[in-house]
């Protein structure tokens, strides 16, 4: 399968994380931004240490069953409150990840250990992530109990990184980062265009054999069009996408796949049905498929170019939607575990 070239990559969290190190490796608007969100009454100092994807272990140490685990950002610096005091910022940074369980918690666990063993006086972790990542994961407000002390909408970075000539580009691209369509690659021009016209050769082509392409976002490289849809769904024994359907996997075979069943039980059933172009495909956990193997499709070229393999491909799925009806009692009759 095509890579995506990286002008069509989303925005990840390490590259977020790397532009937040950055700035808060040294005395900056965005360090005294951080320390007086987590400190409102001290005064950043300096920045005395920072690392990132700090991975640690304090639970034989700490006798702390969660003081185990990586911070994104540890940083040391000296604060300003009534005195000089060393004092920890550990930074967890999140684009559109879900958090681990007990992350939170999990943090304040081995900052703690941190401060007995005298790393420092006192510690203050934060959640940084996009705003509505923050109020989706914490409605009530009542992040303290999950183990954060403070939380930071990327949307705030981005603003402080804009009033610094160092930071502007940055900020573009947390403001790419934050935006929900972040959550999909941006699509690839060419492969839009390449199931635009297989979709448009299918109808001219191939009537009979129907075929859909998912309008889905993304880079539209890791597509898996189906074909009969609308023929399986209504197929007098309604097995329904939930357990009947054909695609195009891998842009290397057409597989026709029966959801929910266990391979055992799904091979001693096909195997006597199997023809010397339709095979048992791989053991899965719960999708079992036989398939038929065809030239390697690339959505980056053009249809007219790939029109011996295109063909193979519309009556691979053909031979196997063929192969479903004449087979469907044996098929249907495997035991579904869901």
């Amino acid at each position: 399968m095509p890579e995506i070239r990286e002008e069509y990559q989303r925005v990840r969290e390490h590259q977020v994380e790397a532009i937040v190190h950055k700035h808060l490796s040294n005395l900056s608007s965005l360090s005294n931004f951080f320390f007086a969100e987590a400190y409102p009454r001290a005064t950043l100092l300096s920045v005395i240490s920072t690392q990132i994807h700090v991975d640690r272990n304090h639970v034989k140490a700490s006798g702390d069953p969660l003081a185990f685990g990586e911070t994104d950002i540890e940083i040391v610096a000296e604060i300003d409150v009534e005195g000089a005091t060393r004092v920890g910022l550990l930074v967890e940074i999140k684009v559109d990840a879900p958090q681990m369980e007990s992350q939170g918690l999990r943090y304040g666990a081995r900052a703690l250990h941190r401060q007995t063993a005298g790393s420092w006086k006192d510690f203050r972790c934060v959640l940084v992530a996009p705003q509505r990542y923050l109020e989706s994961a914490y409605p009530l407000n009542d992040f303290e109990a999950a183990g954060w002390h403070k939380l930071i909408a990327l949307e705030d970075v981005s603003k402080v990184l804009k009033r610094t000539h160092d930071g502007m580009n940055d900020s573009r691209l947390i403001d790419e980062a934050v935006l929900p369509s972040n959550s999909w690659n941006k699509p690839i021009p060419e492969a839009v265009q390449f199931w635009r016209d297989v979709s448009r050769m299918q109808r001219a082509l191939y009537p009979t054999v129907p075929f859909f392409d998912s309008s889905q976002q993304g880079a539209r490289l890791n597509v898996w069009p189906s074909f009969y849809e609308n023929q399986l769904a209504s197929n007098r024994n309604n097995p329904r996408r939930k357990r009947v359907q054909i695609v195009l996997s891998s842009f290397s075979h057409v597989a026709l796949f029966i959801k929910n069943v266990r391979y055992v039980e799904f091979e001693a059933a096909v195997r006597p049905l199997l023809t010397t172009t339709i095979k048992i495909g791989a053991p899965r956990t719960a999708w079992q498929s036989v398939r038929i193997l065809v030239p390697e499709l690339d959505p980056l070229g053009t249809v007219e170019g790939q029109l011996d393999a295109l063909d193979c491909v519309f009556k691979a799925a053909q031979e196997l939607y063929e192969f479903f009806l004449e087979n469907e009692a044996v098929l249907l009759s495997v035991r579904s575990f869901k």
